[in-house]
């Protein structure tokens, strides 16, 4: 009788932490009132332009500066964010060209993408920088494989660049669907890439041999901005809408989950709530949270500073 006890605590106490529910994928059932809701709130402003967003394995957030706005693209400067409490501290500085995409790797050195200079820097984690690669022009997005491959956007010339930690180069892509492709992840369960556009609504898949298809497009959307993946679902910003949208890897489920459409930030429940111009996004370690930089509400209309960062979160009703 005692062992069926133990037993049958173990059994409970692995459900517990293992069967928890999942922030961002809801169950299948009928239910007219699902027990959790997405909500909208603000984390902290920051004195920089919408760049690159990342978060390292112990929850921390990166955010990068690209700079005033499209018209002044000098940014520099990595602010390391406490998820907490909004605090930040520099990071690193690197060159005043616009900092775009980045990405943790598995030993978290953090590969950062400089617009116009059109260099990638590695960042250890301590904030030394040294120059990874010139390889790819505009450089954009970066994600990074299982194996450790980086792989990079090029806004100027619609191609895709895979290189290895050695800096070794390959191109691997290029299509006339990029258009100013900007946005980038690498999915592990289909092996493929994925990428969002800049100056159109498209979602464009790239498959392994470097096949380029449109896998899905956002209604309305004149410009998505970035791209993330999480436990088989891809997130987007679509930034030209203010609004976030989940997409299925078979393209066929496209889905709004947060952003009202208008053009101020506000809080509260995710669809009735405001983003305004969402640029990346990424998920807390235990993928509870999301985070997005947007663009604050005192800033110019033609700028991209200062920056918010917003915190979208599921919660139990």
């Amino acid at each position: 009788m005692m062992k069926k006890k133990i037993i049958l605590s173990i059994i409970t106490l692995v459900c517990f932490s293992s069967c928890g529910y999942d922030d961002f994928i809801f169950s299948d059932d009928d239910s007219s009132s699902p027990p959790f809701k997405l909500t909208l709130s603000t984390l902290t402003t920051l004195p920089i332009g919408t760049g690159g967003l990342d978060v390292d394995r112990q929850g921390n957030i990166y955010a990068t500066d690209f700079g005033i706005g499209l018209a002044n693209i000098n940014g520099s400067n990595i602010l390391k964010i406490n998820p907490r409490n909004g605090t930040s501290e520099l990071f690193a500085s690197l060159e005043p060209s616009g900092l775009t995409g980045n990405h943790f790797d598995r030993q978290g050195n953090l590969y950062q993408s400089n617009f116009l200079s059109s260099k990638v820097f590695k960042i250890d984690r301590q904030g030394n920088a040294e120059l990874f690669t010139e390889k790819v022009p505009l450089p954009t997005g970066i994600t990074i494989d299982k194996r450790g491959n980086i792989y990079i956007l090029s806004c100027s010339n619609g191609t895709i660049t895979k290189l290895k930690q050695n800096g070794e180069a390959t191109l691997i892509a290029s299509s006339e669907n990029f258009k100013c492709a900007n946005g980038i992840t690498w999915v592990k369960e289909t092996g493929n890439l994925y990428v969002v556009n800049f100056n159109d609504g498209k979602l464009l898949e790239v498959s392994s041999n470097g096949n380029v298809s449109i896998l899905a497009e956002i209604p309305n959307s004149t410009g998505n901005a970035h791209i993330t993946s999480f436990r088989g679902e891809l997130y987007l910003t679509a930034a030209s809408l203010g609004q976030i949208y989940r997409v299925s890897l078979d393209g066929l489920s496209v889905e709004l989950i947060a952003g009202n459409g208008s053009a101020i930030n506000t809080d509260g429940d995710a669809l009735t709530s405001g983003l305004r111009t969402p640029n990346d996004l990424a998920f807390s370690p235990d993928g509870r949270k999301m985070y997005i930089n947007c663009v604050a509400n005192s800033g110019n209309d033609n700028e991209l500073s200062p920056t918010v960062i917003r915190i979208l979160t599921l919660k139990r009703n």
